[in-house]
């Protein structure tokens, strides 16, 4: 996704991408860089993912993920196995 519509969607939950940088105690440029898709950081990536709703492939698609996803629980990973 382009930078500017994570801006946007970041915007329209009622976040900025300033105040996801105060709440996690990072530079505002640390929050740009990962939206651009220049630095990859998992935390920022996670708060960004929670402010948005979206997934993490939806934001960055052309990445690949930064292990965001849910692992299965041990109990779904027997189920698979059986």
């Amino acid at each position: 996704m382009h930078p500017e519509l994570i801006k946007a969607q970041i915007r329209m939950k009622g976040t900025t991408p300033t105040a996801i940088a105060e709440a996690l105690g990072v530079s505002r440029t640390a929050v740009r860089l990962v939206i651009n898709g220049v630095i990859r950081s998992t935390r920022i990536r996670a708060a960004i993912v929670d402010a948005t709703g979206m997934t993490e492939r939806t934001l960055w698609p052309s990445q690949p993920p930064s292990g965001l996803r849910r692992k299965r629980s041990c109990h779904a990973a027997q189920g698979a196995a059986a």
